[in-house]
């Protein structure tokens, strides 16, 4: 007589089956040297990994940390490390998020009115109340600031990891309402911060374009869709323009250059719940964030 499966069998086995759904390929689960990047396995497939084990069985995959995540059987060590160690993650939320915005609006809107003549077009197309998921372009590290000045509803915002790296900087911008995502590794723990966010109703603010490219527009990637689509809450596009001049990269000192902030019409979203029609429609809602914020750019 066979041994009945093991536990971790069955947890190997629902990790599997779970890879193959969120990639459309039922009854075709992956090997576990498939390589992810190979099979079409992004941060999003992730992250609807994570709520589907956590909505089977319980296990919350942040208690397995951010180890290296590279082939299927990467995913499936992390998925045991968390059901061996529950309630091991770390806090969600960082410390002292958003903590000093209030403050900080008030002194950067004198700032900014002095030095680079900000203006300021369609606040009033920010709802007044309940979630919204605003999506801007990215040219500078002034970005933050400045529409943290322009909105008029606090926002916390999703930022490179990168920014946080010198430690008074990073500070700032997490007094700021920024939280970190490393978009060199499956940054759960910042996925679930931000739908966290806006389930509590707030603005959460990204950069779809995943980097600074100043003066340059690129395609926008589909994180912030898919949030939208996994909370029903509106996409907001924001166009930033000047700040690729006032603050050059590489520069220290900002230089005094008109800086324009336009909030344009909300898209509504009606939230979809299949893993793999959410991310087809994610990827199309993100051209079309791409696509309204295109004529306000200063290039």
């Amino acid at each position: 007589m066979s041994d009945p499966p093991s536990a971790a069998s069955d947890l190997h086995g629902a990790v599997l089956r779970v890879v193959g759904q969120v990639l459309g390929r039922d009854g075709h689960p992956p090997a576990d040297t498939d390589a992810l990047s190979e099979i079409g396995f992004d941060s999003l497939a992730y992250a609807e990994l994570a709520a589907a084990l956590e909505a089977a069985s319980g296990i919350d995959l942040l208690d397995a940390g951010l180890g290296p995540v590279r082939t299927v059987g990467d995913l499936v060590a992390a998925a045991e490390r968390a059901a061996a160690d529950p309630g091991a993650g770390d806090p969600l939320v960082p410390p002292g998020l958003g903590g000093r915005q209030h403050l900080a609006r008030s002194g950067l809107s004198g700032m900014f009115g002095r030095l680079f003549d900000l203006t300021v077009v369609g606040a009033d197309l920010m709802p007044d109340a309940g979630p919204v998921v605003l999506c801007m372009n990215h040219e500078s590290m002034l970005d933050v600031p400045a529409v943290a000045v322009a909105s008029p509803r606090p926002i916390t915002f999703m930022a490179k990891r990168e920014l946080f790296r010198v430690r008074a900087v990073g500070w700032g911008f997490q007094r700021m309402g920024a939280f970190s995502v490393d978009r060199d590794l499956f940054d759960l723990r910042a996925v679930q911060i931000g739908l966290d966010v806006v389930r509590r109703g707030e603005v959460l603010g990204m950069f779809p374009e995943g980097t600074r490219t100043p003066g340059r527009l690129l395609e926008f990637l589909a994180g912030a869709p898919w949030i939208a689509l996994s909370t029903g809450a509106p996409l907001l596009p924001c166009a930033i323009a000047g700040t690729e001049r006032a603050l050059p990269r590489g520069s220290r000192l900002p230089r005094r250059v008109p800086i324009t902030v336009t909030f344009l019409p909300p898209i509504d979203v009606v939230p979809v719940d299949e893993p793999v029609k959410r991310r087809a429609e994610a990827e199309r809602l993100a051209s079309d964030v791409h696509d309204a914020i295109r004529p306000h750019v200063s290039y």
